[in-house]
């Protein structure tokens, strides 16, 4: 599978449509639908098991220049593939029941949905034990894709009346029970519909249980994750740094006028881009491909990484908006649509302030649980 020949063959005509998604605050439901005919949601699967083989790193890089055509729908598809990733790694090292879910995932052409802010350390909600399994009773909210996702793979909180859990399961989008809330009405990336989704007595058999772990603790499960999952999820965003800082440069290189204010600022706004993208390399790196044993120290990292895109990425749009001065806050512009979608990154886990602490404590000696 060839990802620079799609997103040549796709890249341009997201792009004209990204600004009418915005105004009419509309999910990008075409978008998914020409990438995958075109496979790019099984991209990450190994060929053996009837994906497309990509390299983990390719994939990233994919998901950056996508987003510099259309943030929600690389943000959109990042969402389904960070879950793919954590799969192939696991069916890498000998998972069975990864292989068999890839091999569905691919088979079927199913979407994954996941939740982008409300299944981290604590979760929410409330699971009760009933026979032969559970009843989940929860919103999610944040769930890019939720109009077109097949599978919701989400967490819950669990309380066993002497200890609070958190329990991971995956369950059908058409399960009694499951239902979408049309509420994505937000800022920036209005293409995604990031609606929340409702459990409501939602049964989850035993057997589907993929994990119970401490609730608001640190697992190894999160090392894995925060590995191998952020800088997929991330990466758009680094995406649309770039996409701003090369469209600044350009606007500005059309003035017959330049003062050295403009200068300044265009220098600024070019040094934080670096620093995205430095951070973002450095991410990817980390990451070695899915050929690593993630750890505190990988998933310590990766936190760090994701945190300066963000507060770079920022950065890097202020800076452009002061470089062209009041012309920058047109709409027709496309600068301020930008910002606006590039202000979601923080809010993924971690945000910037828990990672801080949990940095520190770890710099002295601790773990990134305490």
């Amino acid at each position: 599978m060839d990802l620079n020949q799609i997103l040549n063959e796709v890249g341009p005509l997201f792009e004209k449509n990204a600004p009418t998604l915005d105004k009419e605050n509309t999910f990008a439901e075409e978008n998914f639908k020409t990438l995958k005919e075109k496979g790019a949601y099984k991209a990450l699967i190994p060929k053996e098991l009837g994906g497309g083989g990509v390299s983990y790193s390719d994939l990233c890089y994919f998901l950056k220049d996508l987003a510099k055509f259309c943030p929600s729908t690389a943000l959109t598809l990042s969402m389904h593939q960070h879950l793919i990733a954590v799969l192939t790694f696991k069916y890498l090292n000998g998972d069975e029941g990864a292989k068999n879910t890839l091999t569905m995932v691919a088979e079927k052409d199913l979407v994954l949905l996941s939740t982008g802010g409300g299944d981290f350390l604590s979760s929410n909600g409330s699971a009760t034990k009933v026979d032969g399994g559970f009843k989940i009773n929860c919103r999610k909210s944040f769930c890019s894709g939720s109009p077109i996702a097949n599978v919701a793979v989400m967490s819950c909180a669990y309380d066993d009346g002497q200890n609070e859990h958190v329990l991971h399961f995956s369950a059908p989008m058409n399960s009694d029970g499951i239902e979408i809330v049309n509420d994505w009405d937000a800022m920036g990336m209005k293409g995604t519909g990031s609606n929340s989704v409702d459990f409501k007595d939602v049964f989850i058999p035993d057997e589907k249980i993929a994990l119970k772990r401490a609730r608001g603790e640190w697992h190894p499960v999160w090392d894995v994750v925060s590995t191998l999952a952020f800088p997929i999820f991330i990466a758009p965003y680094a995406g649309v740094a770039e996409a701003i800082n090369e469209k600044t440069i350009e606007l500005i290189a059309g003035r017959e006028s330049k003062t050295t204010h403009t200068a300044a600022s265009l220098g600024e706004m070019n040094n934080h881009y670096k620093i995205t993208q430095m951070a973002l390399e450095n991410l990817i790196e980390n990451a070695k491909n899915l050929d690593i044993k993630p750890d505190s120290k990988s998933a310590s990292r990766a936190l760090q990484s994701k945190s300066l895109i963000t507060k770079y990425g920022r950065e890097c749009a202020q800076s452009a908006m002061e470089a062209l001065g009041g012309y920058s806050y047109y709409k027709k512009v496309g600068i301020e649509r930008l910002y606006r979608d590039l202000l979601a990154g923080e809010f993924h886990p971690m945000q910037a302030g828990k990672q801080k602490e949990l940095l520190g404590k770890f710099l002295m000696g601790g773990t990134l649980g305490d």
